[in-house]
């Protein structure tokens, strides 16, 4: 019998993971291939990167297909390189990684009859004792984000070490209570053990890594104590200078000393998770001995909005409705509280047999949020605040410049000035309506697409600039704000020349989701005393505000019939253009460019619905 690191950590979730798994003991029995091994890691590590890319910016991430996952493959394979070339310049001695998988460095440990394998991303071996990295396309800010806030300035609990590798601080001889409460950093520092965390996912890994090679050194070695484990994760703060190597970036070290992969000290951590991995591991053998196929509570080991949520979620989860349900619930994650005072998770009252919206009690329903999505569930009927609604749209001004822009999240920096898994934009799509419902689809339609992966920024915000013009007033509408913000901010520091204009049209930006879920920060400049709370729902939307579930409130357009429908779609196209012969290139350019248009027009569209639904509401 053979277990992965990656099936331990699945098996881990629950007791019916390995019965759902299809486990029989012929397939226990066996050998794990090297094959069969690393097509589990690459598809954990394609997972890691999704899940890298969406936590900034918030997208919903329960709906993943194929083709997002399959279009970030040579990105990972990208990062596990980059990390083999960086590591001499922090460590010594030889080296074996992925850049030539066959010599990969593998250990397996003999536990109570099951072997558990691992192989090693970076082994790194130096005279008497050896370094094991692994890789994790994921990006250090949340790490160096660990600590707390002392009369308003961070405080991290990692520092830089003379060598450029980061350690904590106690590892560094530092003085904890000189740079903070030791309480605090203890408090930080926890969060590395929990392992649904951000943070503590990656460290996990690493740690049942370590668990696996410690029990195999002891096997066959004796001593595992030279052994030190470490992260080598995509450097936050580096920026490309833009030198290629004919097509291929070079990443060099920045101007401000940074390298692309940054090396994190987890020896202390890893040996502090080992007791725990030992009751893990031991759960595991209970759960693929017993093979119990009985149902579980519904829990956060289902990881159920995230890339890594479990393949057989929709097996357990068969009694949740696929709409309205209790999942749906806008801001669960802080949770329901009764009059009495009693708190329940939404996993709690999942598991109490409350599904869907109608089924949860009143008494469940401390917040208004709730409440109205309960009763607009329950009763068909819309909720809303008519006069915050009309005083939102009397605030737009003319002309209107509908703007959304297409981006691609890359892993490593594509374009001078990128970050790591900078959202590096490639289309927008602009409408203008220069009075109250004039605005035609074709006409007052403008808009940039890169025809290829070379950098066309500039060209980009030339057009934009052009067509957007904010000296004579005028509102920049866009729908959830910060992504539109933080994208012409990014395009500004990029390029200078550009940045009083580009800096005018993000000052001009209104949101028009605020519109309908509302925003204390308008509302209170609007003058308006309830500031807070939805001005609209409807019991369509399900728990989401995205314009997809908007614009047929107000329309009769949708984006069901269109080939390129949604945001993840829209960048594997672009990401497909180098390889599309010159038809297809040309068929796919036409689509993607009726998509983004679509997103400004459904603008329009939802505009010009409200408008009608003020004047019918009085």
């Amino acid at each position: 019998m053979a277990i992965t690191k990656t099936n331990f950590i699945n098996y881990l979730r629950c007791p019916r993971y390995c019965t759902l798994d299809d486990l029989k003991r012929k397939k226990l029995d066996a050998d794990v291939s090297y094959a069969e091994y690393r097509e589990e890691e690459l598809e954990s590590a394609k997972e890691e990167i999704l899940s890298s890319m969406y936590e900034e910016d918030g997208t919903d991430l329960i709906d993943v297909d194929n083709p997002q996952l399959k279009i970030m493959m040579p990105y990972y394979s990208k990062v596990e390189q980059l990390a083999g070339v960086v590591a001499p310049k922090y460590f010594k001695g030889t080296f074996k990684f992925a850049a030539d998988t066959k010599m990969q460095e593998s250990f397996d440990a003999l536990i109570n009859g099951i072997r558990y394998i691992c192989y090693v991303d970076i082994y790194n071996e130096v005279d008497n004792h050896f370094n094991i990295i692994e890789v994790k396309a994921t990006t250090s800010k949340k790490y160096m984000a660990l600590g707390p806030s002392i009369k308003g300035t961070h405080m991290p609990i990692l520092e830089k070490g003379l060598d450029g590798i980061y350690y904590f601080l106690e590892d560094l001889g530092i003085d904890v209570e000189s740079r903070m409460p030791r309480k605090k950093y203890d408090e930080a520092r926890m969060k590395l053990f929990d392992r649904f965390t951000s943070v503590g996912h990656y460290v996990y890994d690493l740690a049942v890594q370590r668990y696996i090679i410690e029990h195999d050194l002891a096997e066959h070695h004796g001593d595992s104590s030279q052994v030190k484990y470490y992260l080598a994760v995509l450097d936050g703060d580096y920026t490309f200078d833009g030198t290629y190597d004919g097509v291929e970036p070079v990443y060099n070290t920045d101007e401000n000393g940074y390298d692309i992969v940054r090396f994190i000290d987890m020896t202390s951590v890893t040996k502090d998770y080992m007791d725990i991995i030992d009751i893990d591991r031991k759960k595991v053998e209970t759960y693929v001995t017993n093979m119990d196929a009985e149902p579980c509570p519904l829990d956060i080991y289902c990881e159920y909005k995230k890339t890594t949520k479990c393949k057989y979620k929709d097996v357990c989860w068969k009694d949740i409705p696929a709409t309205n349900s209790v999942f749906n619930f806008i801001g669960n994650s802080h949770g329901f509280e009764t009059p009495e005072g009693a708190k329940y998770s939404v996993f709690d009252l999942a598991n109490m047999g409350y599904h869907s919206m109608g089924d949860v009690p009143d008494k469940f329903l401390n917040k208004e949020a709730y409440q109205i999505q309960k009763n607009c569930f329950i009763s068909h009927k819309q909720y809303i605040k008519l006069d915050k609604i009309e005083a939102g749209v009397n605030a737009i001004r003319y002309p209107i410049y509908h703007l959304d822009f297409e981006t691609f999240p890359c892993p490593v920096p594509r374009f001078r000035g990128e970050h790591c898994y900078s959202q590096s934009v490639f289309q927008f799509s602009l409408h203008i309506e220069r009075e109250p419902g004039v605005c035609d689809k074709e006409k007052d339609h403008y808009g940039y697409l890169a025809k290829d992966h070379i950098d066309h920024r500039e060209d980009l915000i030339k057009e934009m600039i052009k067509d957007i013009d904010t000296s004579t007033g005028g509102s920049v509408l866009v729908y959830n704000q910060n992504f539109e913000k933080s994208r012409l901010k990014e395009l500004s520091v990029i390029f200078p020349q550009y940045r009083n204009q580009l800096l005018a049209i993000r000052d001009n930006v209104y949101d028009l989701m605020f519109v309908l879920k509302g925003n204390s920060d308008l509302y209170k400049n609007l003058g308006f005393e309830d500031t807070n709370g939805f001005n609209f729902y409807d019991y369509r939307m399900t728990g989401s505000f995205s314009i997809k579930k908007i614009l047929p409130l107000f329309s009769n357009v949708d984006y069901h019939s269109m080939e390129i429908g949604n945001g993840v779609q829209a960048y594997t196209a672009y990401e497909e253009f180098p390889k599309l012969t010159p038809k297809d290139f040309a068929h796919r350019y036409q689509k993607l460019i009726e998509y983004c248009q679509q997103d400004t027009w459904s603008m329009v569209d939802i505009l010009r619905g409200l408008r009608e639904f003020i004047r019918n509401s009085k």
